[in-house]
């Protein structure tokens, strides 16, 4: 009892100085690339807020915190399509498989596209040719018990960014822990994204100065590495309705302190809504969404939809088509 008051007063205490930290930190906008990585994986996490580290229990996991794989029973596939704004587009794919009295291992991709767009240089501000730019994640998630509440997991991927005929690539490395305090149905989730070495750019940049042009080579990079630590408990669970909560804190290397805030609403295990919010962001904000799980015998299916408000930019969609036996 002392080991689990002394987490549960931990976390407070890190929730309690999240909005301090947030304003007294000024934003480290642009010292990292790779920025496809922030980009959710499923639409449960994403209609949430991005407050999932603590109640993921399906595919998506791998991608908000390995150690929550232990939840995803069976095996298991969800692949997702998201519309961003400037007409760029990002799929992703998991499947996990339950390994009995071992763990829980999951293999993941991810892909996103720019489309076209021109080339401007300095004789040519217009631009008359095209070329795209192209990201690409592959990862192997392992996630298992250690106690009887508390798991672990880990999750090494490789990171790859192309633009045109200029790439860079590397591994990273998540990082995530769930533990359920024994206390109604609170959890702890925390996770660790994005860690690992510098990426370097291939090739030879072209310089401008005072009318006349260099090569040199690039800089390097860091990726965007992130922490996130929620807490997440189901507030109602009567008949068919069951609803829950969750509140996370996320630092991000590159940004001010954030904090999601998101819920779920479930009819009969069926049918669910629903709906978050994110604090002291530049654009995103409101998040909302809707899902479906289709028994089919053993096997279920899942669809998801989640809709985010980007404020100035334009509004963002997604959906996730699951399969579970």
């Amino acid at each position: 009892m002392k080991r689990t008051s002394m987490i549960l007063a931990t976390a407070l205490v890190a929730f309690l100085l999240f909005p301090a930290i947030a304003e007294a930190a000024f934003a480290k906008t642009g010292t990292s690339g790779a920025q496809f990585l922030k980009i959710g994986i499923g639409s449960r996490g994403v209609a949430m807020g991005g407050a999932f580290v603590a109640t993921a229990d399906d595919p998506s996991a791998a991608y908000w915190n390995p150690g929550a794989l232990v939840r995803v029973p069976g095996t298991q596939f969800q692949f997702s399509g998201t519309q961003l704004y400037a007409d760029i587009l990002y799929g992703s794919g998991i499947v996990t498989h339950e390994l009995a009295g071992v763990g829980t291992v999951a293999l993941q991709f991810g892909l996103l596209t720019s489309g076209d767009m021109y080339r401007t240089t300095v004789e040519n501000p217009n631009g008359d040719e095209t070329f795209t730019c192209s990201d690409m994640v592959v990862g192997l998630s392992f996630g298992r018990m250690l106690t009887d509440r508390f798991s672990a997991g880990l999750t090494a991927k490789y990171v790859r960014e192309a633009w045109d005929d200029v790439s860079a690539g590397g591994i990273a490395i998540d990082l995530g822990t769930l533990y359920d305090t024994g206390f109604k149905t609170l959890r702890i989730g925390m996770s660790i994204q994005n860690f690992g070495p510098e990426l370097t750019p291939s090739g030879e940049a072209q310089d401008w100065y005072s009318g006349s042009d260099s090569t040199s080579s690039y800089e390097p990079y860091a990726m965007p590495m992130n922490f996130r630590i929620g807490l997440a408990m189901d507030v109602v669970d009567q008949g068919p309705h069951q609803v829950t909560v969750e509140v996370d804190g996320v630092h991000p290397a590159d940004n001010v302190e954030q904090v999601n805030i998101g819920a779920e609403y479930w009819y009969n295990n069926m049918i669910a809504l629903r709906g978050g919010y994110r604090v002291n962001t530049d654009e995103e904000g409101l998040s909302a969404g809707a899902g479906f799980r289709v028994p089919m015998g053993e096997k279920a299916l899942t669809l998801d939809y989640a809709y985010q408000d980007f404020n100035r930019l334009e509004m963002v969609h997604r959906a996730s088509l699951g399969f579970a036996f």
